[in-house]
């Protein structure tokens, strides 16, 4: 296809997709206006020599301007450069920092993983802040992906996505040209993770509770197991969220959909109950703001895991232990995949009708077991070791912290 064309809306939308790098197809009137073609997207560009330096900018992706829109506004800064004034967009080079204050203001918000993403650029990628985007490479990004490797290539791998996503984002936003610089950076080879608490494992772990001397930490991690919900999603908790006298918690979503509601375990309202409340703090589970919440769960849950022998086991491990739990007891994947609020198709297309009365059952099942059921679980783990039947280890987290301290005593 030759590269200087009348651009209209018809040629823009026929012109195919490249398989690598980029391609431009010139507008055969005006000068400097084009489409620039890549193996995801087309945009149009306007681009002009100012002061001997060749400027150019992203008018706007195809689908979002029509040709004929994007023709105007490379008719309108043509004509502020006739007059000697250069366009903005055309003068300033953005940076690395601009980008990163963006995309936490436009992007992460609908992301569950906007904490992990704000960790990455604080604690890798604050440097990078006054850089142009211009000048940020793919050798950069390859170096910065070999030094994380090193110590913690899953870390590593999340960073060069996060920048991937964060380069498609500023050419969507008209902040950068040129190919992105994380494309093609081969990640380090991943293992998905199965590790979960097995039947001999879950009873030391409710021992190590009673002797856990922050309360709410307590109930954060029995909350975290008897309901299999997301790390974030226990510490936020409210009580605005809770109904008690119905046993029912619903869960706000990050990006702004309806709620999920999750049926509560009598086993977990007995102890929710029992938990003080802080006037003017809304949190269920308290931290050391007075109107915040608990932050940092790593120093308990490194005792309690110490105590229990489970030394390699991480938060998020109790979230798989409970669908692993309600797996092998034979509830349907459909029922799981909805008390978890997984967004595959594959576990949840077609199910979102499902009512709570079956989903509370299966919970309730499940908490017994996972609580007095010392281990016997079902067959799936018909051969594993399992723990004699204790009595109910919760009954020491639902008492009132003066009883704890008395039968301590």
């Amino acid at each position: 296809m030759p590269t200087h064309l009348l651009l209209t809306q018809s040629l823009a939308e026929k012109t195919w997709h490249v398989t690598a790098g980029q391609r431009f197809v010139r507008d055969s009137e005006l000068t400097g206006f084009a489409l620039r073609v890549t193996k995801a997207s087309k945009s149009f560009i306007f681009e002009k020599r100012i002061h001997g330096r060749m400027r150019r900018v992203t008018l706007g992706r195809l689908g979002i301007l029509t040709a004929d829109e994007a023709r105007e506004r490379a008719i309108s800064m043509a004509a502020e450069i006739s007059k000697g004034t250069v366009p903005e967009r055309l003068r300033k080079r953005r940076t690395f920092g601009e980008l990163a204050d963006l995309y936490l203001e436009r992007h992460a918000p609908r992301k569950r993983s906007a904490r992990n993403d704000r960790a990455v650029l604080r604690n890798h990628l604050s440097g990078w802040r006054p850089r142009a985007l211009s000048e940020i490479t793919q050798h950069d990004l390859e170096r910065l992906h070999a030094e994380l490797g090193q110590r913690a290539p899953y870390q590593a791998n999340r960073a060069v996505a996060l920048l991937r996503k964060m380069f498609n984002l500023a050419l969507d936003w008209g902040l950068f040209l040129g190919e992105n610089p994380a494309a093609g950076i081969r990640f380090y080879p991943e293992e998905k993770r199965q590790r979960y608490l097995m039947p001999d494992e879950l009873p030391r772990v409710f021992a190590a509770l009673q002797d856990e001397k922050n309360e709410h930490a307590r109930a954060a991690f029995v909350t975290a197991i008897l309901t299999g919900a997301r790390r974030q999603e226990v510490l936020e908790m409210k009580w605005d969220d809770l109904n008690l006298d119905r046993a029912v918690w619903r869960v706000p979503q990050a990006r702004g959909g309806p709620a999920h509601t999750i049926p509560l375990p009598t086993q977990l309202v007995g102890l929710l109950q029992q938990l003080p409340k802080a006037a003017g703090n809304p949190y269920v589970f308290i931290g050391e703001v007075a109107d915040g919440h608990l932050v940092n769960m790593k120093r308990a849950w490194h005792r309690i895991r110490v105590k229990a022998r489970i030394t390699d086991v991480r938060i998020h491990d109790l979230r798989r232990t409970f669908g692993v739990w309600l797996m092998a007891s034979g509830e349907s994947l459909a029922l799981i995949g909805q008390v978890l609020n997984h967004r595959s198709p594959a576990t949840t297309a077609g199910y979102v009708s499902l009512k709570l009365d079956p989903i509370r059952e299966a919970l309730e099942r499940n908490s017994k077991r996972m609580v007095l059921g010392g281990g016997k679980i079902g067959p799936a783990f018909a051969k594993a070791k399992t723990a004699s039947v204790q009595p109910n280890p919760l009954l020491i987290l639902t008492a009132p912290e003066s009883q704890i301290k008395k039968n301590n005593d």
